[in-house]
């Protein structure tokens, strides 16, 4: 038994986990991402404006 004996099967699965798992679900998990994002940045922006609008209230701008 050698070497290319174990490593050939090794590098098959792995092959195999890529093509039929990994690369599926990469386009639905970046957009997913994309959108969290997003979600955060209009949440980050809302939490922002009120904060602002508080501050101009109470004199802390000026």
């Amino acid at each position: 038994m050698n070497t290319q004996e174990i490593i050939t099967p090794l590098a098959k699965f792995i092959e195999w986990t890529f093509e039929t798992i990994l690369v599926p679900m990469s386009s639905p998990f970046n957009m997913s991402v994309i959108g969290l994002g997003f979600c955060g940045l209009f949440l980050w922006l809302w939490l922002q404006r009120k904060y602002t609008a508080k501050a101009k209230d109470e004199g802390g701008i000026a």
